[in-house]
Order: C-alpha cells, then structure tokens, then sequence
C-alpha cells in the first residue's frame, strides 16, 4: 500500500518548482519510492489509442497516444515500453523518459516511437495527480492561465481522396462559429508529396471561408506542407494582404528549414510550425534554423508531457509564442490543456477540433471537457481530469 502523501511537503515542493522549467520537479522527487507502476495497458479503438497505467495500490492513469497506425502503436507500448515502465517508481520524471526513448528510438523516433510513449508519459502524468490529488498543471509547475482561447480547425480532406469545395469549406467554418469559436483555421491538406499544385486550392478556399466568417474573424490557413518557398511566398502575400490571415502554418515541408526560414523572413503574416517535430532537440533545430515565429507542438507526437516541458523551455528561452496542434478531443485535449495552463509562452488562441471531428470518441468517457464560447477552462481535479469508461473501451478495443 502507498504511504500517505504529505499535501503540505507537496505544495512546499511546487513553491520550488520554478526555479528551473524543465528541471525535474521538487515535488516529484519528494514523493519518489511511494508508488510503482504495476501494470501497462494500450487500447486501439476506433480512430484513437488510450493508455492505462495501474499503480500497485489499484490507482489508475489514462493518456492518449499518437493514433496513426493505431494497432502497430499499442502493440509497441505492449511489447517495448510496458516492460520498461513495469516495476518502476511512479515518480521517476525525465530519467525514465529517457530510457524509454533511447531503448525504442531506432523503431522510429518521427513515429511508432514517439506516438506510443506519448501515451504511456501522458497516463503517468494522470496517474501522479490523482495519486497527489492534484491536476496535472500544479505537478507541470503551476498555472499561468486558468482560461485560455481555442481556434476552431478543420479540413478540406474528407477521406478516399475526396475534398471540400471552398463552398463547403465555407460552411464548416460558419458551422465552427455557431459552436462559440472565436477565430477559424482550414488545413489546406495539400502535402510535401504534391507540392506547388497547378489546382492550388488555398486561394478560392481562403476567398469562401473568409466571406462566410466576415472579416473581423481571425482566419488562419495551413498549407500542410504544400509548397516550396517561392510558392509559398507568393500564396503567403496574398492570404495576409487580400485576405487578412494572420497565421500561415507548415507553409513548405517540415524537413526544409531553410525553405520555411526563407518564407518566414519575406513575410509580414507569423509563420507557425511544430506539428510534425516529434523530439526536443528537432524543435531545437526548427527554431534555430527554420525561424518560425509560432510553434505548434503535438503532445501526442512529441513523446509525451515530460518531452513537451523541454519544448516550453526553448520556446521561453527564445522568447517564441506557443500554440498546440490539437486535432483529437479527448485525452490529448486534455493533456494538452493542462499544458496550456502552464507553459510560459503560450498565450496565443489554441487549437480544438469543436464539437463535431471525432465526437464519437466521447462514448469512451463518462462526460465531455469542450470549450465554451470559444474558451476552455482549465480542470482543477486531480490528474488530467477526464475519466474513461473502461468498459466501453474494452469493449471495442483490439
């Protein structure tokens, strides 16, 4: 049975905490030997992959990990990580984190790797709080903001290689507005692969949407990775001085920094980029070299809360705004709202899917966490604040 947790020594311990942000935690480390992790179990639903960490005294965690290759992700938190974080200390913060990384990095640290500590880093963090008693965002180091705007965000891709027209785009946007959201962006999903399209759709998409929204509306646009950087200038220019975006996101492929450093200096319109940089020391080089002016980190890709800590602390070091990429309801939401909370930086609108994109992951949990009028209000329960229907994840997993 865990020994009882001193709350006074804990709250003591996160006075400390901000000497340093991405030292490990006082907090933690005055709790270290309490608990270990019995038990690691990964579940591949329908469009997600959820995590539960069991500590010996019965006391669960649940995270989110990266969902593409859903079945291949679980099966390597089964057969990788779960016997590395078995038996360990529930308190072990960075050094376990690095262990696991660098016994599975060789199975694609841009990937499998990534995506499935992610899950397992996010569960221990949920599983430290209720097991404190505390929300994440006190064991991160403390609230900087309670209440935080969310953009709403969506795609021209539907799937089977079939797309919005920029009339129905129109109408999603208008759509994300009746939600409540305050600022819209539309991904563009033209990819590295088809760069520069002779059917470029960024324009007559932009024209619709920022007609429908009216033009006291932010509108952001993401290229996915669509061109190379003289395109891209050219689509850049004409989104923020025809149309007024103010945010143009992964406008030249993730690899090619130069490209985007290049875009980024010939432009007035903030150039955001982050979503596919899946360790700290990428965002370290895409900072350096690619020079964006916002960072779009993706707890679910970048391996987990403890790797996102170190991301803040460049993003503060650098002096760079932070705006996640958050594409999934659910858990990530979750994680990356107490994230939110915490980091320094992070004070720009952030991304949410709204209401309807994956609703029918909410089956899985016992009540939704969504934004209202376009704000999400940090929760202040213990952990990450979101309890999984177990049964109804078993139910479907595999």
């Amino acid at each position: 049975m865990m020994a009882r947790i001193d709350r006074r020594r804990v709250l003591a311990g996160m006075a400390l905490a901000g000497a340093g942000l991405a030292a490990p935690l006082p907090l933690l480390a005055a709790n270290a030997g309490r608990a270990k992790i019995a038990k690691v179990e990964a579940f591949a639903v329908p469009r997600a992959v959820f995590v539960k960490l069991t500590a010996d005294d019965g006391t669960t965690g649940w995270g989110e990990a990266g969902h593409s290759g859903g079945k291949l992700v679980a099966e390597v938190i089964r057969r990788e990580l779960a016997q590395i974080y078995e038996g360990t200390d529930v308190f072990d913060g960075d050094g376990l984190w690095a262990r696991a990384y660098y016994e599975i990095d060789e199975l694609g640290p841009g990937g499998l790797a990534s995506q499935a500590l992610a899950g397992v880093d996010c569960a221990l963090w949920d599983l430290r709080g209720k097991l404190l008693g505390l929300p994440v965002w006190a064991l991160l180091g403390g609230k900087e903001r309670g209440r935080f705007p969310v953009y709403g965000s969506f795609s021209r891709d539907i799937g089977k290689g079939r797309y919005m027209t920029p009339d129905e785009a129109a109408r999603r946007a208008v759509e994300l507005l009746g939600e409540g959201f305050k600022a819209i962006k539309v991904r563009m999903a033209i990819r590295e692969e088809n760069a520069d399209p002779a059917d470029d759709p960024t324009l007559p998409t932009a024209r619709a949407v920022r007609k429908a929204i009216g033009d006291a509306i932010p509108l952001y646009v993401d290229a996915n990775n669509g061109y190379r950087a003289a395109r891209a200038i050219e689509v850049g220019r004409a989104l923020h001085q025809e149309l007024g975006v103010s945010v143009f996101e992964e406008p030249c492929a993730m690899h090619h920094y130069a490209s985007m450093a290049e875009v980024s200096r010939a432009l007035d319109i903030a150039i955001a980029a982050g979503e596919h940089e899946y360790t700290p020391f990428a965002f370290r080089d895409l900072i350096d070299h690619g020079r964006p002016d916002l960072l779009n980190p993706d707890v679910s890709k970048l391996s987990g809360l403890t790797a996102a800590r170190h991301v803040a602390s460049l993003a503060w070091l650098r002096d760079v705004p932070i705006s996640v990429h958050n594409a999934r309801p659910t858990l990530l939401s979750a994680a990356h709202a107490h994230f939110v909370a915490w980091a320094p930086t992070a004070s720009r609108p952030q991304e949410h899917p709204g209401a309807v994109r994956l609703k029918e992951l909410w089956k899985y949990f016992r009540a939704p966490m969504l934004p209202k009028d376009g704000v999400f209000t940090v929760p202040d329960t213990p952990g990450l604040g979101l309890e999984p229907d177990e049964a109804a994840i078993r139910a479907d997993a595999t």
